[in-house]
């Protein structure tokens, strides 16, 4: 039986692109190999450290569970936002890498984990509001998904990283 490794790959492409952009930068950074929970990557310099997630796709959407970031409820097959997740950590820099093609394709989108918190809130809720809380499908699944479009204010936003990790 042939395994497809394709999310594999693009998860091991987007991660090793951010690593080549971070030392273009002057940061050494390193991958931790999906070994620790929420934490990809590890950037350094000049003693300081910083923890970030990188989430890679090559077409489509970006899928996230909600209640990961959100507190729903759900009454009679009907949902509710009833507030953020405030057990994230809200610092966690997150870099979207949508994986092109081809070297030069790619795209990267670097934003702070509360920014990332807010996209899904929008678009869940935005979501809950079109279908009056009760999702078609399955009334009881609380996925959520990031568009490319959400993401566009935050591209080649590096400076988050640059201004954490002063020189």
């Amino acid at each position: 039986m042939k395994r497809n490794f394709s999310k594999h790959l693009t998860g091991q492409i987007g991660e090793n692109l951010v690593v080549a952009e971070l030392g273009r930068l002057n940061i050494v950074a390193t991958s931790f190999a999906g070994n620790v929970p929420d934490i990809d990557l590890v950037a350094y310099r000049d003693g300081r450290t910083l923890h970030l997630q990188v989430k890679s796709w090559r077409k489509g959407l970006l899928s996230f569970d909600a209640k990961r970031y959100l507190k729903i409820s759900i009454e009679n097959e009907i949902q509710s936002i009833n507030g953020i997740d405030e057990d994230i950590d809200p610092d966690l820099i997150f870099v979207f890498v949508n994986v092109g093609s081809k070297s030069g394709d790619d795209r990267f989108f670097i934003l702070p984990q509360e920014t990332v918190q807010q996209i899904i809130k929008d678009n869940y809720q935005s979501f809950l509001d079109k279908c009056n809380g009760r999702r078609p499908r399955n009334p009881q699944t609380t996925h959520c998904a990031i568009a490319l479009q959400d993401l566009v204010p935050y591209e080649n936003n590096w400076k988050l990283i640059e201004e954490t990790l002063p020189t």
